[in-house]
């Protein structure tokens, strides 16, 4: 038996396979409740990153002409039904369309972030299947789209000098980057800076100690944010809210706007796609409390702009999915490598024909011995014989024969016995 021959104890495929299921299976279950606390993520910077991507990325939006063109060539044109309603989605660009077509002729057309929200609100408009689902779409869509028109006018008059930071700069505030001198300038000098600097004013003008704010944002560790800005602004909430409980800054009427938002939040209806847009709008902004209870409202809510970037449709990451493929592969392979063949269990040998090949070699060499000790054998007695026939030529008497030796010649024994052929019973184990 060489060396290569030798029975190795590996994982299996159908086990590296169980055990993957098992892990993606558990990751899951805690995905689902860390969200239910109102995490979006483990790590500080990546929970502060997915919760600015869910407030700047709706869960809809309107759809622009060159999208409709583009979702009308994947779906079809749009043909009004007799009754009910007519609801389609497809692919556009790395987002997903929805169209929803009323008897009258009305539609509404809007883009989700992901497949999976395009999906529930397919759900919705079916289960509503009523041209006043649409109009509601629409009215919905709109508002939506004013209130991303406004928030990238302000983020272009940050970058551009004007806004929150220049209104601190001549009032004789200092900018939150000044103050905390150990940030890196890769941080401070970003586009994206300016709504940090904003929202520090904004935190100062409510009395919040900017000392506080500043050592909270000394020790933050950007090696692996993947959003800078989102995990400055997230200490400076944190801050500002563990300084507003420890000093008693909060006013009634703060405290009021709180309790109302709690209210709100819990009678927001789960089946609802308009609520569910509502609470995408709220995300980050009252709190982790407030989103723990949207994120129970609205499984996803808070990961559904992270999943549209995971399940897009780009070059990078179909060469991400090609790479994990290939992963895959090359485990499937070693273990297939250095897995015998047979049940492929955990803990088994090779399959009957390895123990057959194994068991047929050592009665190989077992006769081979065999075979060579009976011509050792008989070339002793040849020897014999030839001694006795020239004795005999020079003693005029024969030798003397005892009976016990005739006896002993007539039944074939021998001085040196062969090895006998030993009866083929396995007493290895065969794994089955």
């Amino acid at each position: 038996m060489t060396e290569s021959e030798i029975p190795q104890l590996h994982l299996s495929r159908d086990h590296i396979m169980a055990m993957t299921q098992v892990l993606n299976m558990l990751s899951q279950r805690l995905a689902e409740q860390r969200e239910r606390r109102g995490r979006a993520a483990y790590s500080n910077a990546e929970h502060a990153a997915r919760i600015a991507d869910a407030h700047d990325t709706p869960v809809l939006r309107p759809m622009t002409d060159t999208e409709r063109q583009q979702f009308t060539g994947q779906a079809g044109e749009a043909q009004a039904p007799q009754h009910g309603l007519t609801v389609a989605t497809a692919p556009v660009g790395q987002e997903w369309g929805v169209r929803a077509v009323a008897p009258n002729g009305d539609y509404a057309t809007v883009v989700c972030p992901n497949i999976s929200e395009a999906a529930r609100l397919a759900d919705y408009l079916r289960a509503e299947d009523s041209p006043a689902a649409v109009n509601e779409l629409n009215a919905l869509s709109e508002q939506i789209g004013h209130r991303v028109a406004a928030d990238n006018t302000a983020a272009a008059q940050l970058a551009g000098g004007r806004g929150h930071a220049q209104l601190r700069e001549t009032s004789g505030q200092p900018r939150l980057a000044q103050l905390a001198t150990d940030l890196p300038s890769s941080v401070t000098e970003a586009p994206e800076w300016e709504r940090t600097e904003a929202r520090f004013g904004e935190l100062v003008a409510q009395d919040v100690d900017p000392t506080a704010m500043v050592a909270g944002v000394q020790g933050l560790d950007f090696d692996r944010a993947r959003r800078p800005d989102a995990l400055v602004r997230w200490s400076l909430d944190q801050t500002a809210r563990v300084w507003t409980a420890e000093h008693g800054q909060q006013s009634r009427t703060q405290d009021e706007g709180r309790e109302v938002t709690a209210a709100w939040a819990r009678q927001l209806d789960p089946t609802s796609a308009a609520d569910r847009a509502a609470a995408s709008e709220a995300i980050g902004r009252y709190g982790q409390d407030i989103d723990a209870t949207l994120a129970n409202t609205y499984p996803g809510l808070l990961t559904a702009a992270t999943g549209a970037r995971s399940l897009a449709t780009g070059a990078e990451a179909e060469a991400l999915v090609q790479q994990q493929r290939e992963n895959v592969e090359a485990i499937t392979a070693e273990s297939a490598a250095h897995t015998l063949r047979g049940d492929e269990t955990l803990g088994s040998y090779g399959g009957d024909e390895d123990l057959d090949r194994e068991e047929a070699a050592v009665v190989q060499d077992m006769e081979a011995a065999e075979h060579r000790d009976h011509e050792s054998q008989a070339g002793s007695e040849a020897e014999r014989a030839r001694d006795e026939k020239v004795t005999a030529q020079f003693t005029p008497i024969p030798a003397a024969t005892s009976t016990a030796t005739k006896v002993a010649r007539r039944s074939g024994s021998r001085t040196n016995p062969p090895v006998p052929v030993p009866t083929q019973t396995r007493t290895r184990a065969r794994g089955r």
